[in-house]
C-alpha cells in the first residue's frame, strides 16, 4: 500500500485511484522471507517493468548473500521516473518506515541495470545502525567497499575487475596535506574512499589476527544479529565494540582509535603487493593472497 510518505517522494501525492495509467504499478517481492514492496511511478515500458523487477530481486538477493540474510524485515522500494538512459542516483529514509527511492532514466536498458551499483550500496545502508552525523564515513565507506564485493561474490564482476577498481579509487581516500582522521574531515573522497580504506584495512586485519575465513562480513552479520540495522541509532562504538565481539577481536576498536582523529596515510603499494594485487593480474603466491581469495569468495 502506497503510504503518504511514499506518495510524496514519487511527486503523486492524490493520486487519482481511477486512473490506472497514472496510478504506480506495485509488486511484491520476497527476498528469503523479507517483503520488498516496490512501487514504480508511471513512466517505463512494460519490458522496463519486467528488467527494473529482476534488478531490484537479484541486488536484494546479492546483498542478502552477505549479510546472511536480507537486512530488514520489510522495506517499501520507490523507483521515481526521470529522463535518461541509466540508474540517475538514490536515496535511504529510516523514519516514517524504511524506504528506498530510486531514480530511473526513462530510457534504461536491461544492459545499463545489470550494470548498475547504486542499488547494492544503498541496501547496503540498511544493514548498519544510523550514525551520528561525524561518522557519516562508515556509513557511505561500508556501502561503498561491500557493493564491489556482493557484486564480485554473486558473478557481476570478475574478481580482477573488483580488485582493479580499488586499485584506482582506494588512493582517493587518502588524507591530504592538512588534514586531520575520519571523524573531522567530511569531505566526499574521505567519506567515501577514505571509508572503504578503512573497511579493506579492518577486513584485512581482522583475517590477519584470526582466520582468513573469518572477517568483516562475520563482524557485520554480528552487528545485524543484534539488532543493529537501519531502523535504530547507535555510537559508532557500539557498533565497532559489536563487531569486533563477533569475532573475538579489537581490531575495529584500535583502527578506529588510529584513524578517527589524525590524518593516516596508509602505504596502499605495500598492501597490494602483500595481497598479489598486480597491474594486470592476480598472484597467488603473494603473502595475504588467501586472505585476498577469501574476502571475494
Amino acid at each position: 500500500m502506497l503510504t503518504a510518505f511514499a506518495a510524496g517522494l514519487l511527486g503523486c501525492a492524490a493520486l487519482p485511484a481511477t486512473l490506472e495509467d497514472e496510478a504506480p504499478e506495485v509488486r511484491m517481492l520476497d527476498v528469503r522471507g523479507a517483503s520488498l514492496e516496490l512501487q514504480f511511478a508511471p513512466g517505463l515500458a512494460v519490458a522496463q517493468l519486467a528488467w527494473a523487477t529482476a534488478w531490484v530481486m537479484r541486488c536484494a538477493e546479492a546483498v542478502a548473500a552477505y549479510f546472511g540474510r536480507f537486512p530488514l524485515p520489510q522495506i517499501e522500494v520507490l523507483v521515481v521516473v526521470e529522463t535518461g538512459e541509466r540508474v540517475l542516483g538514490g536515496a535511504s529514509f529510516a523514519e516514517p518506515t524504511p524506504l528506498l527511492r530510486l531514480r530511473l532514466g526513462d530510457k534504461v536498458t536491461q544492459a545499463a541495470l545489470n550494470e548498475d551499483w547504486i542499488l547494492v550500496h544503498e541496501m547496503v545502508h540498511l544493514a548498519v545502525p544510523r550514525l551520528a552525523r561525524a561518522h557519516n564515513w562508515l556509513h557511505e565507506g561500508l556501502a561503498t567497499y561491500i557493493e564491489g564485493l556482493a557484486r564480485g561474490r554473486a558473478g557481476w564482476v570478475g574478481a580482477q575487475a573488483v580488485w582493479h577498481s580499488w586499485t584506482r579509487q582506494m588512493p582517493l581516500g587518502q588524507p591530504r596535506p592538512g588534514e586531520a582522521g575520519l571523524d573531522q574531515t567530511p569531505t566526499w573522497a574521505r567519506t567515501y574512499w577514505g571509508g572503504a580504506l578503512f573497511c579493506l584495512l579492518a577486513d584485512v586485519r581482522l583475517r590477519q589476527q584470526g582466520s582468513p575465513q573469518r572477517g568483516l562480513q562475520q563482524a557485520l552479520q554480528g552487528v545485524l544479529a543484534a539488532g543493529g540495522d537501519f531502523r535504530v541509532v547507535w555510537p559508532v562504538t557500539q557498533v565497532f565494540a559489536c563487531a569486533d565481539a563477533a569475532l573475538g577481536q579489537t581490531t575495529l576498536r584500535d583502527l578506529y582509535a588510529a584513524m578517527k582523529d589524525d590524518a593516516v596515510a596508509i602505504d596502499l603499494a605495500a598492501l597490494w603487493r602483500d595481497l598479489g594485487v598486480g597491474e594486470t593480474t592476480l598472484h597467488d603466491n603473494a603473502p595475504l593472497a588467501a586472505i585476498r581469495r577469501a574476502i571475494l569468495a
